[in-house]
């Protein structure tokens, strides 16, 4: 039997319309992607002032009774032959700096979830890193699949 893929926007969720943020974290509701194999987000930012810089993080939970798994970055050491390499690993923010006034638009991911995550959601606010007392307004959807791309 042929299957026939939905189109792109069909595969597409808003989870948070765009509006103002602030400069203390704040979290989308949580957001079932479970048995899905990858996210992609779609992030929209509008800077309040210019300087003006978002900060998001995508939090997991495999389980409702496990806890909250943040995303994290890691920076590898030097290696050297003939000595062990100590690297660093870390809870991630994520820091989008806006380049003009107006709507950008910008994607991350796509993140490989396995399919053995069972909802997620993402935290943000405007960055003291840049102008937190003139916040911007930010959008976000995301896109799930049952396959990678």
């Amino acid at each position: 039997m042929l299957s026939i893929q939905p189109s792109f926007a069909e595969n597409v969720q808003e989870v948070r319309a765009a509006a103002v943020i602030t400069a203390i974290a704040q979290y989308t509701s949580w957001v079932s992607c479970q048995d899905k194999e990858w996210l992609q987000f779609y992030l929209t930012y509008e800077r309040g002032a210019a300087g003006g810089i978002v900060e998001f993080q995508v939090q997991y939970r495999l389980s409702r009774l496990l806890g909250t798994y943040t995303q994290s970055a890691l920076s590898v050491g030097a290696v050297a032959s003939g000595a062990d390499t100590t690297s660093l690993l870390q809870r991630e923010w994520i820091r989008y700096g806006a380049t003009a006034a107006g709507v950008e638009g910008f994607v991350y991911g796509p993140i490989q979830l396995g399919g053995c995550v069972e909802d997620f959601r993402v935290g943000f606010l405007e960055s003291a890193a840049g102008v937190p007392l003139t916040p911007g307004n930010l959008g976000i959807a995301v896109q799930m699949g049952d396959r990678m791309p």
